[in-house]
């Protein structure tokens, strides 16, 4: 499958799964410790928001340099969730009630311009203008997968979160 296909796949796969939670369960929180559904939702979007400006900021071919050399470390690093990655700075969710509708529509706009460009641009460029934390300067490509597994890891913890408040 094409990369453009699997960004879309996962976007509306996403959304399709934020729309299901139930309206009560959105904002609720077990414990002031646990993100909610909605602040989860609102981590990813605050996340993803620079993408694009990343992606059309400066690149640069590096030879020799497989362009998803950093895809697999990814996925191992989002799919282990006993490793308990921390949240910091801008990308954290703010205080306060959020609503589905807002969101997902933040969510759609953000990755939409995110897939306008996927079709436009070389994928295997490296992205200078940031370096990721856990993964460094990495391919356009690279941070394509990097949303997809991040989306996928809160996915999974929403579900948990919505299992414990069912039985709460």
């Amino acid at each position: 499958m094409a990369l453009a296909e699997i960004y879309r796949t996962n976007t509306e796969s996403f959304i399709q799964f934020i729309e299901s939670i139930p309206d009560e369960l959105f904002n609720t929180k077990p414990d002031k410790n646990i993100w909610s559904a909605a602040e989860n939702v609102e981590h990813i979007i605050r996340s993803e928001f620079g993408t694009a400006r990343l992606f059309n900021s400066e690149t640069k071919k590096e030879p020799g340099r497989e362009a998803e050399s950093k895809i697999e470390e990814i996925k191992t690093r989002f799919s282990d969730r006993s490793d308990k990655l921390q949240a910091f700075g801008v990308v954290l969710p703010t205080e306060g009630k959020k609503t589905k509708e807002e969101l997902i529509e933040k969510f759609q706009r953000s990755r939409e311009e995110v897939l306008k460009l996927i079709k436009q641009q070389d994928p295997d460029e490296v992205c200078m203008k940031f370096k990721h934390p856990l993964f460094g300067h990495m391919t356009r490509r690279e941070w394509i997968h990097f949303n997809i597994v991040h989306t996928n890891r809160h996915k999974d913890q929403i579900e948990d979160l919505l299992v414990s408040l069912n039985k709460m």
